[in-house]
């Protein structure tokens, strides 16, 4: 426990950091700041800032008529795409910046935004945000132990305990099968470049960020399953591609 004056920094036996009894100070007009505040409230603004730019740029880009025909049908695809999948490595974590939501909130690691983001006609965008929330999730379920701000917690319930790697798995596993399929109805290159987006995304957040060969491992093998599921009948036509 480590103590700022005006506020109280908690942290749990695999030290991650808890202020649960000020959630107040995320926001500016509240007094009483103490320095963990307000860096945490400096933080909270640049992630919204960047969540909520990514998502402008991705419904212009989609939004606006561009009569250059290289740009429909190469630039655009591409670039919701990818720009949808960073936006899905990133979403998880707004509930750590959201007030009323705690660390791993149940409606921000759930396969809830991809769904929402499917119904409104622009699957590109839908699978991109499918596959970046699953390597995201994937990652979450793998922590140092299943305590604090390791489990989920439902809005109103509460921590679900030990059904969190339960939920995070199915949900990491329903955003894959989602961004995989999604992709499939794609032509053939665009499905490619998805894939390769997404797997040079597994290699950087597994590798880079989180530093943890299990999820890349676990990645790999399910990503692998899925897709050998999904295509196992197509592998003729993928050959001609090469022979």
């Amino acid at each position: 426990m480590y103590d700022y004056g005006n506020c109280v920094e908690v942290r749990d036996h695999t030290g991650y950091s808890t202020w649960e009894s000020a959630h107040a100070p995320y926001f500016i007009g509240f007094p009483e700041f103490c320095p963990v505040h307000r860096s945490v409230a400096l933080y909270s603004m640049k992630m919204w800032v960047k969540c909520l730019g990514l998502a402008a740029i991705v419904i212009l880009l989609n939004y606006t008529e561009i009569p250059v025909p290289v740009v429909d049908i190469w630039v655009k695809p591409v670039a919701s795409f990818t720009l949808a999948l960073v936006f899905g490595l990133q979403f998880p974590d707004v509930d750590l910046y959201t007030f009323g939501l705690k660390h791993r909130s149940a409606i921000t690691h759930s396969m809830l935004a991809p769904l929402l983001t499917a119904l409104t006609g622009y699957p590109l965008v839908a699978a991109g945000l499918s596959m970046g929330m699953a390597i995201h999730i994937l990652a979450d379920v793998f922590p140092k132990a299943w305590t604090g701000g390791a489990l989920i917690k439902a809005p109103i319930y509460g921590s679900i305990g030990k059904l969190s790697p339960v939920w995070l798995a199915a949900n990491c596993l329903g955003c894959l099968a989602l961004g995989i399929n999604i992709l499939a109805e794609q032509p053939l290159w665009l499905c490619y470049v998805g894939f390769a987006l997404s797997g040079f995304s597994v290699l950087w957040y597994m590798l880079k960020k989180e530093k943890s060969m299990e999820s890349m491992m676990a990645a790999v093998l399910i990503v692998g399953v899925l897709l050998w599921t999904r295509y196992a009948n197509h592998l003729p036509d993928f050959s001609r591609l090469f022979f």
